[in-house]
């Protein structure tokens, strides 16, 4: 059901005084308290009723508070969507305290909190009560109880029942919600608004490109309104980064922090058809691990989504977005490098025609033109050694290579190398996607990145990657170095919390580096085998 549709049935509800029991029921974050409580607001003027209370269940812990709750969160339905007068809910309390004893009090009643509930058996009629977050009901009320209660309030005092909840996710004692249901609920509405109700709910202001991250939100058929509510926000803090950069890069940032977005915050909730936000946060080619429930049937199905929203592979652009997104912010450092060479290379394509006319040249006929076409990709990579991709460069490379030309082929290898080894960044394998790029070439930035960048240390490793989800080859292949004694003399060094941390990237990291995983798998086997104690202490492990 619709928005529209449900403003309809609300309006409908509130304007009679048959005692009834209306039911909402959605998927989390699709906003039924939001729109019950805007709606309540608007409406509040023909509500024939003229009390209201609201209270979530969430915290409460037995059916009396509940009662309690109840009334002294009544309010007259005009004050709806009013701030709470403190000097009227305290002259509440005294008014039910007025003349009391509270010796008689403790003795008969059981303290003021059995005088409010016993008072508010009285006072509450012909109220319209909203009960939300039903299924995150604690221990301390059973659903049984709580029907009862809605069932008195209903049947004994004339009242309006709202429920808002999500009927798929209670535990096994909500079951006896569906059991009682019938006896209890008169109507049922399943709320389900369309991805762009839900867009134009949450994001009403304007912004650059709003328009094109609703369209990307709608893409995913995003309805959840906190998940919207954190691409906005990052989408917004995002763009003030590259706010100077072309339209293409902030479209290529909001595309990438939208379906990342709903990876990072979704994919529990729907985890067969919502990929995993490692499974996207990769370079290159993704592909399956059945170590990691990556099964091939699972790694098509996402693939086959992502491509279809226009997500092939991430980029070192779209990695620094995703781990904007893991870690609260853009390592600002790193992003702005790469913005501008993506800069320089869509000025290059803006710009230069020699590139152009090269490739112009290769798909422009079926004449034996090697000799043209190889010169005329010589003089194009030239031109754009300075600002083009290691991706771009590389398919002229390929082409070159294709030709019979590998010597000058490796010769502008090198070029690209010298001319930006002041940015070794852009050599690193791990933010690149390889795609069907030359591996000699690959290979010479590989060396090239070694050489230039420094070598992280064991523990910088670590402590950069604590808590992560996402590494660099190079620094799976630094761990790898260490020994079977060293590593296990590694791990008898780590205390408290860093233990169970540092040794979880060691086991990610592992993931990908079959000589680290067997000195890891003998290192937790001679733990183990030392105490009993230790042995199970290292059953959290899963030692293989």
């Amino acid at each position: 059901m619709t928005v529209e549709l449900i403003k309809e049935q609300i309006q409908k509800f509130l304007v009679t005084d048959t005692p009834e029991v209306l039911a909402i029921k959605g998927d989390w974050g699709v906003g039924k308290t939001y729109y019950w409580d805007k709606y309540i607001k608007e409406l509040k003027g023909s509500c024939i009723l003229k009390s209201y209370s609201y209270v979530s269940l969430f915290g409460i812990k037995s059916i009396d508070e509940l009662k309690q709750t109840v009334f002294l969160n009544a309010v007259d339905t005009h004050m709806i969507g009013e701030a709470p007068n403190v000097k009227g809910y305290a002259k509440k309390i005294a008014g039910l305290v007025k003349d009391t004893k509270i010796p008689y009090v403790s003795k008969y009643v059981g303290g003021i909190g059995g005088l409010i509930n016993s008072v508010s058996q009285l006072a509450l009629n012909k109220s319209v009560i909203c009960f939300d977050d039903l299924e995150r009901h604690s221990g301390g009320i059973s659903i049984k109880d709580f029907m009862g209660l809605v069932s008195y309030f209903k049947e004994q005092k004339d009242c309006k029942v709202v429920l808002l909840l999500n009927e798929e996710v209670g535990d096994e004692t909500f079951e006896d919600y569906k059991k009682y249901k019938e006896k209890v609920v008169d109507r049922q509405l399943h709320f389900e608004p369309t991805a762009d109700e839900s867009f134009d709910t949450i994001v009403t202001e304007a912004f650059e490109l709003r328009d094109y991250t609703r369209d990307c939100c709608i893409g995913l058929n995003i309805k959840n309104k906190r998940v919207i509510k954190k691409i906005k926000s990052n989408v917004k803090e995002f763009l003030e980064l590259v706010v100077d950069f072309d339209e293409e890069i902030k479209r290529q940032v909001i595309h990438s922090t939208v379906v990342l977005s709903w990876c990072y915050y979704c994919h529990g909730a729907d985890p067969k058809n919502i990929p995993e936000f490692a499974f996207v946060n990769r370079s290159g080619l993704r592909k399956k691990e059945e170590k990691r429930g990556w099964t091939t049937d699972k790694t098509k199905k996402w693939d086959d989504f992502l491509n279809s929203y226009g997500y092939q592979t991430s980029d070192e652009i779209d990695l620094a977005v995703a781990s904007g997104i893991e870690q609260g912010f853009i390592n600002k450092e790193k992003l702005i490098p790469l913005c501008e060479c993506k800069q320089h290379e869509i000025d290059v394509q803006n710009s230069s025609t020699k590139f152009d006319e090269a490739w112009n040249l290769y798909h422009g006929s079926f004449e034996r033109n090697e000799e043209a076409v190889a010169k005329a990709m010589e003089e194009g990579m030239r031109d754009i050694v300075d600002s083009t991709s290691t991706h771009q460069y590389s398919q002229g490379l390929q082409l070159l290579r294709t030709v019979g030309k590998d010597g000058k082929a490796d010769e502008l290898m090198e070029l690209f190398i010298d001319k930006r080894k002041c940015t070794p960044e852009v050599f690193n394998a791990d933010n690149r996607s390889f795609g069907n790029k030359d591996k000699k070439f690959i290979e010479r930035l590989e060396s090239a990145y070694l050489k230039l960048k420094p070598e992280l240390t064991v523990m910088e490793i670590l402590e950069l990657r604590k808590g992560a989800n996402s590494y660099n080859q190079s620094e799976a292949e630094i761990l790898s170095r260490l020994t079977k004694d060293e590593i296990t003399k590694l791990f008898k060094s780590f205390k408290g919390e860093n233990l169970t941390r540092y040794i979880k990237v060691f086991l990610l990291l592992s993931s990908s580096n079959q000589k680290l995983q067997t000195n890891i798998d003998e290192a937790f086997k001679e733990i183990a085998s030392s105490s009993k104690l230790n042995s199970d202490r290292m059953a959290k492990f899963k030692v293989r």
